[in-house]
């Protein structure tokens, strides 16, 4: 994607909502993963990032949260089996 091809997140993802930043954050970027239907009406994703991340932080930013959601998962995996004995 060229810089000139970038629109605001709104007008990109029109119609879809996420959570506010916390009080007094500022946003620098961002990281989106989209759930879609193509024009075939297939289910499928698309991912987009906010010009100004570079590679390093994309990767970086990617890791954290798989581990993260990789421990969650895991937590409520094992917690249920506890639950069960």
């Amino acid at each position: 994607m060229d810089d000139d091809d970038y629109v605001p997140v709104g007008e990109a993802l029109s119609g879809l909502t996420v959570a506010p930043l916390p009080e007094g954050w500022t946003a620098l970027g961002a990281i989106v993963l989209v759930k879609c239907f193509d024009e075939e009406g297939r289910s499928s994703w698309a991912f987009r990032r906010t010009d100004g991340l570079n590679d390093e932080e994309l990767l970086g930013a990617l890791t954290v949260r798989t581990d993260l959601l990789r421990r969650e998962l895991l937590d409520a995996y094992t917690s249920d089996d506890e639950e069960d004995d």
